[in-house]
């Protein structure tokens, strides 16, 4: 894609979000950014059991990198059908040049904040299954 192509796929993103809404029943509700850094998020993750993901989405408002970027990466680990350890070991670096580097400029917080906040709802995830979460009593259950 050229550039034109790119901003029109980031724009097209922002404005028609894909897998936007709550998830009902989520494992993680993981806020990220704040309105500072040109928008703000909420991931909402229920894992497989598996170390897979079985449902993903977003909430938030910003600008349109920051939405647009959050709306794409939600996309791609779900189309991939990546796992929890994937979606960790997913690269910033790589994600901005698939976005575009000429694109997201020097807004690389914004273009990232939607990755970082899966990033760290997965990680939240994996710690709360190794040791168990706490039922409605707070007592550990496996």
């Amino acid at each position: 894609m050229d550039r034109k192509e790119r901003v029109a796929f980031l724009v097209d993103h922002s404005g028609n979000p894909r897998h936007k809404g709550v998830l009902e029943g989520a494992d993680v509700q993981m806020p990220g950014g704040s309105p500072e850094c040109g928008g703000s998020v909420v991931v909402y993750l229920k894992g497989d059991g598996n170390g897979g993901i079985g449902d993903l989405t977003w909430t938030g408002q910003g600008d349109t990198i920051s939405m647009g970027a959050t709306s794409v990466v939600v996309e791609r680990v779900r189309q991939d059908g990546l796992t929890l350890q994937e979606v960790l070991d997913l690269d910033y670096e790589r994600f901005m040049d698939s976005l575009g580097r000429d694109v997201i400029g020097s807004r690389t917080r914004n273009a990232t904040l939607g990755l970082s906040t899966i990033k760290s709802a997965a990680r939240k995830y994996l710690k709360d299954h190794a040791r168990g979460t706490p039922d409605r009593t707070g007592e550990r259950t496996a």
